[in-house]
C-alpha cells in the first residue's frame, strides 16, 4: 500500500494520473472495477454519515443549551424577584423554555424510535373534529397577539383510520410552526375529503418560504430560518408518522405571502 503522507499537491495529481492509467485496461465489467466503484459508493455514504453526525450533535448543543440556560438563568432571579409582576414574567419564561426543552426531547426520541421501527402506532377510527377542537383551544393563546386563528367549517362527522396522539403530534407541529413565522394575519386549519384520503391542511399569511428552502424542508435539519430557535427535526418526524400511517404530506409556499401545508390519512367511510 503506497504511503500518501507528506505528499505535495504535484505528486498527488501524478500518483492520480499513474493509477488512472494502470486501471484504463479494466473494462466495465471487470470484478476489480466493480468492486472499486462499491467501496467508492460505502466511502461517499460514510462521509454523508458523519457530516449528518456533525451537523446534528452541533446543532442539538446549541437547542439544548439555549433554553437550558433561560431556565437556570430566571430559576435564580425568580428567588431574589420582589413584586408578583415580575415573579409571573420569570415563571412564564421558564415554563415556555422547559416546554421546548421537552418537545425537543420527544421529537429526538421518537425519531430515533421510527428509524429504529420501535415506535408503536395505535390505528383505529379518529373522529377528526375532536381533535381539531382540543388544537383549537390549546393554540388560541400560542399565536401572536395580532394573529387570528381560525378553524375552518369541517365535517364533523368524518373519521380517519390512524394513531390519536401522533396526528395531534403533526397537526399541533405545523400550527407551532405557523405561529412562529406569522408575525400578523391569520392562521387556518381544518380537513377535507378527497377521494379515499382525508385531506389536512395548515395555511398561514406569514413570511413564507423561499423556494430552495422548500425542497429540503422536510428532510433532517432542514430549517426556513437558521437564526430562528428550532432543531429541523419536526418536519422530518411528521413526514415519518403520516407515511407510516398510510399519507403522504407536501407544502405549498410563496416567499412573504404566506405557507399551507398539506398531509393526509386514510379516511374511514360511514
Amino acid at each position: 500500500m503506497r504511503n500518501y503522507d507528506n505528499k505535495t499537491r504535484e505528486e498527488l495529481l501524478e500518483i492520480i494520473e499513474q493509477l488512472e492509467k494502470e486501471n484504463e485496461f479494466l473494462s466495465s465489467d471487470s470484478p476489480c472495477l466493480k468492486q472499486q466503484k462499491e467501496l467508492d459508493a460505502a466511502r461517499i455514504k460514510a462521509e454523508e454519515s458523519d457530516r449528518l453526525k456533525s451537523a446534528f450533535l452541533a446543532n442539538m448543543s446549541h437547542e439544548i443549551r439555549t433554553p437550558l440556560n433561560a431556565i437556570v438563568g430566571f430559576s435564580k432571579l425568580l428567588m431574589h424577584a420582589e413584586s408578583v409582576e415580575e415573579k409571573s414574567q420569570y415563571a412564564e419564561i421558564i415554563d415556555r423554555n422547559s416546554e421546548m426543552l421537552l418537545n425537543l426531547f420527544n421529537d429526538i426520541l421518537d425519531l430515533s424510535s421510527l428509524e429504529a421501527g420501535t415506535l408503536k402506532f395505535n390505528i383505529r377510527p379518529i373522529k377528526l373534529i375532536d381533535i381539531c377542537l382540543q388544537l383549537e383551544q390549546q393554540f388560541l393563546y400560542k399565536t401572536q397577539s395580532n394573529v387570528k386563528l381560525t378553524l375552518d367549517d369541517v365535517d364533523t362527522d368524518m373519521y380517519a383510520s390512524g394513531d390519536w396522539n401522533r396526528i395531534i403530534q403533526i397537526i399541533s407541529n405545523l400550527l407551532s410552526n405557523a405561529a412562529k413565522f406569522t408575525p400578523k394575519g391569520e392562521i387556518h386549519f381544518g380537513y377535507r375529503e378527497k377521494e379515499d384520503f382525508v385531506e389536512f391542511y395548515v395555511k398561514d399569511s406569514g413570511i413564507g418560504i423561499a423556494p430552495e428552502k422548500a425542497a429540503s424542508i422536510f428532510r433532517r435539519f432542514g430549517k426556513v430560518n437558521d437564526f430562528i430557535q428550532g432543531t429541523g427535526l419536526g418536519l422530518t418526524l411528521c413526514r415519518m408518522l403520516v407515511e407510516k400511517m398510510g399519507g403522504r404530506i407536501w407544502l405549498r409556499s410563496q416567499e412573504g405571502k404566506g405557507s399551507r401545508f398539506y398531509f393526509t390519512l386514510p379516511r374511514i367511510c360511514s
